[in-house]
């Protein structure tokens, strides 16, 4: 078996070299790399992607969850955060993290950590036809939680841990970020537009250019969502596929 890859980031340097020396009593890890730079980190990555990722949150410039949404889902390595808080557990599992690790921690933790990080690397791995897509998301709406099908769903909009969504006659509330909705929901139904928009691609009906020259989507209920500079590219190329 070979052994896993390890990158890690975090902005203490003691924190880095005693992390570092934890993992090499684990015989089926490599250090591959590690920084106190979260930016730094981006970089790195990109030039040889690591299959773990030992990640701390709080860090000046930028912080271990604005890393993750810099990271493509489909070549994100498998993360475990590693924190002395406990606040932002149910945000690390938002984002799909393999673990999540608290300062200080023992030895065997730590190697539960990788192994969990194996498994996840694993599923990743299955074939796409194994993987099965929710049909429905859970949305809060009028004080109430209803179960909403996602082929009524036009458009989702992201605010920091809540994810606004747009259907065809109602707007509703998921506490969840952008990102772990986008890694949830089928990529042959819908499109991320904008770092704070996913586009269902059926209920899109074209493209915008406002008079500052940003691009909008234009959706078939009349709303429309906005469109990142790297996204319309793409976007333009859906187009023509749906037009044939």
């Amino acid at each position: 078996m070979a052994p896993l890859r390890a990158l890690l980031v975090d902005d203490e340097p003691l924190a880095v070299r005693r992390l570092a020396r934890a993992l090499e009593r684990i015989p089926e890890v490599e250090v591959a790399g590690a920084t106190t730079s979260a930016r730094e980190a981006l970089a790195l990555i990109a030039a040889d992607p690591p299959d773990l990722l030992f990640l701390d949150i709080s860090m000046p410039g930028l912080t271990g969850f604005e890393l993750v949404e810099r990271l493509p889902p489909e070549a994100r390595p498998a993360i475990v955060f590693v924190t002395a808080y406990d606040a932002y557990a149910v945000q690390a599992f938002d984002v799909s993290a393999a673990d999540y690790l608290m300062k200080p921690f023992a030895q065997p933790r730590l190697e539960e950590a990788v192994a969990r990080g194996r498994l996840w690397l694993r599923a990743r791995a299955a074939p796409a036809e194994a993987r099965t897509w929710p049909d429905a998301l859970w949305v809060h709406r009028h004080r109430s939680f209803v179960r909403v099908p996602v082929e009524e769903i036009d458009w989702i909009e992201g605010h920091g841990d809540y994810a606004r969504i747009h259907g065809h006659e109602f707007v509703g509330l998921a506490r969840t970020t952008l990102t772990a909705l986008e890694e949830k929901l089928d990529p042959e139904r819908f499109i991320r537009t904008h770092r704070s928009a996913i586009c269902r691609k059926a209920a899109i009906a074209g493209l915008k250019r406002r008079p500052t020259g940003a691009m909008t989507v234009l959706l078939a209920n009349g709303e429309e969502a906005p469109v990142g500079r790297t996204f319309v590219a793409g976007l333009r190329a859906l187009l023509k596929l749906m037009e044939r």
